[in-house]
Formats: C-alpha cells, sequence, structure tokens
C-alpha cells in the first residue's frame, strides 16, 4: 500500500502536531543512544519538505533548510543539562522532558519560519 501510495503521489499531510512526535522520538533516540550532553550540544534542523533532523554538532544553516535549532539556545533545555548532572534519571522523568522539549521546539521552529507557522496545528 505504501509503494502505491508512493508511486500515485498520495502523500501524508505534514502538521507541526507531525513534527513535534518526530521531534520526541528523536529526542528520545539521540538521548539513549549518544547521551545528553550531545542532545544539548546538537543542532534540530528542518528542511522545505519539513522534515527534522538532528547533528550532534551546531551546523551552519544552507540552502534547503527552512529552519536551524540549537537545543542549547532553547530554555526548556537546561532541564536536560540539570538532569545530566544528575546521578541516574528514570526513563519516565526523561519521556516528560523530552515531551516538554519537543514542543519548545515546535515553538522556536514557527519562530523562525513562516511556512512551517502555516502548517496546521493538528492533523484533521
Amino acid at each position: 500500500m505504501e509503494l502505491l501510495k508512493r508511486v500515485f503521489g498520495f502523500r501524508r499531510k505534514i502538521s507541526q502536531a507531525h513534527v513535534a512526535r518526530r521531534a520526541e522520538s528523536v529526542i528520545d533516540n539521540v538521548i539513549y543512544d549518544m547521551g545528553i550532553e550531545t542532545l544539548v550540544g546538537g543542532t534540530f534542523v528542518l528542511d522545505k519538505s519539513f522534515r527534522l533532523r538532528f547533528s550532534g554538532v551546531p551546523i551552519v544553516r544552507r540552502r534547503g533548510i527552512i529552519a536551524s535549532i540549537q537545543v542549547s539556545d532553547i530554555a526548556e533545555a537546561k532541564l536536560f543539562r540539570e538532569i545530566g548532572h544528575a546521578l541516574a534519571p528514570d526513563s519516565a522523568t526523561m519521556k516528560a522532558n523530552g515531551a516538554c522539549l519537543a514542543h519548545a521546539l515546535v515553538r522556536e521552529l514557527g519562530s523562525q519560519s513562516p511556512a512551517f507557522r502555516a502548517l496546521p496545528a493538528s492533523e484533521t
């Protein structure tokens, strides 16, 4: 079915909520695969197709990128810096803070990109 959708050009509608869910997933993966320090030191970029990507280092905004956010510039990232110095944060705390950071990221993407702000807030 997915192949037919691709062949005939049926595309899933992108919304800000979709990007927020993607951000939560990426944040969780980065925390558990690379660590909190890598997350806080990294950058999220949003391309023209509204695909969210993460880079572990600050990157230069280039062609095709409509928004670029360094995680350390987001106020909610302070929680992760504090958690990173704690001994052993539990997974429920990390999930809750990851969701908070994802919503803050969506807020910051909206402040940088009029095209992203024009997306619907949720799927209809």
